[in-house]
């Protein structure tokens, strides 16, 4: 009998051993991950993305096209405004992005069509084309605050 307690003590103090460490390493993991979450703030285009020029001419007829598709499948998280507001904002951890605030604006065009093409966190990758995308992003720039 003594040997059947010996082993199962010795058996639970490996098992033991083993879930701390796996914890451990859990940690290590989780950590970065954490640091990289939806509600970071810092949500970076790389560099490649953030040089991409915008190809599409930014007149009245894109910025009316682009309101449009906003319209359609922006508006019900960043609000009529784009102030993060919409009705289903109050829903969303992190809460949509105010893009008339100066952080967003200051963002290059390639930026934005990065972070759309991408998505991240509660906002889904934009499931548009890219001439819709630009147009999107046409229409953002006249929500800026005025200077």
């Amino acid at each position: 009998m003594s040997i059947i307690r010996n082993g199962a003590s010795r058996s639970g103090r490996v098992s033991a051993l083993s879930i701390a460490a796996a914890l451990v390493a859990l940690a290590f993991v989780a950590a970065p991950a954490r640091a990289q979450s939806p509600s970071d703030n810092s949500w970076v285009a790389p560099e490649r993305a953030a040089h991409r020029p915008n190809v599409l001419p930014s007149t009245t007829d894109a910025v009316k096209r682009g309101q449009s598709v906003f319209t359609r499948e922006c508006e019900q998280c960043h609000g009529k405004a784009g102030h993060g507001d919409g009705p289903q904002a109050m829903s969303l951890k992190p809460r949509p992005a105010d893009l008339a605030s100066a952080r967003v604006q200051s963002q290059t065009d390639g930026a934005l069509f990065w972070k759309i093409s991408e998505g991240r966190g509660m906002m889904p990758k934009a499931a548009l084309g890219e001439s819709d995308k630009w147009a999107v992003i046409d229409y953002l720039r006249t929500l800026a605050a005025p200077k």
